[in-house]
């Protein structure tokens, strides 16, 4: 099914966010559970806000000057490897859609949000590395 998104998700700063506000502006479905057609866009917003929040805070960090102990480049290959593992995590979870499960797709696309957001939360743990000579190492706080 092919939906056209009317509905706007408006992310909030992510570099601001606590580990338990949300992360994005996210619409509440279960408003709108009597349509399927309304249900669905709703899912399709609240996932492409998600997306959009990831992606602005890999921006903001691709355009720091500072990196841990890698570079852009580093950065750009380990956010590749992860759409890998969250498309491989999400299928684990829920199929690959093929058994006929009419809720796949809700299921697929609240998958994909929840492991978003705790990506995006893993960006923002990261330290900034500063300071001549310092290796950063993100895992000793």
């Amino acid at each position: 099914m092919k939906a056209v998104i009317f509905l706007v998700a408006a992310c909030a700063s992510v570099s601001a966010a606590a580990a338990d506000e949300p992360l994005c502006a996210k619409q509440n479905c279960a408003a709108v559970i009597q349509s399927a057609t309304a249900f669905h866009q709703c899912y399709a917003a609240n996932l492409a806000a998600a997306n959009k929040a990831l992606d602005d805070i890999y921006q903001s960090l691709l355009t720091q000057k500072t990196f841990y102990v890698g570079n852009s480049k580093a950065l750009r290959d380990v956010e590749r490897a992860w759409i890998v593992y969250k498309d491989k995590e999400c299928k684990y979870e829920y199929g690959d859609g093929t058994s006929g499960n009419e809720d796949y797709w809700l299921a697929h696309a609240d998958c994909e949000i929840r492991v978003t957001e705790q990506r995006i939360r893993e960006l923002q743990g990261r330290p900034s590395c500063t300071g001549g000579g310092s290796l950063c190492t993100p895992h000793m706080r």
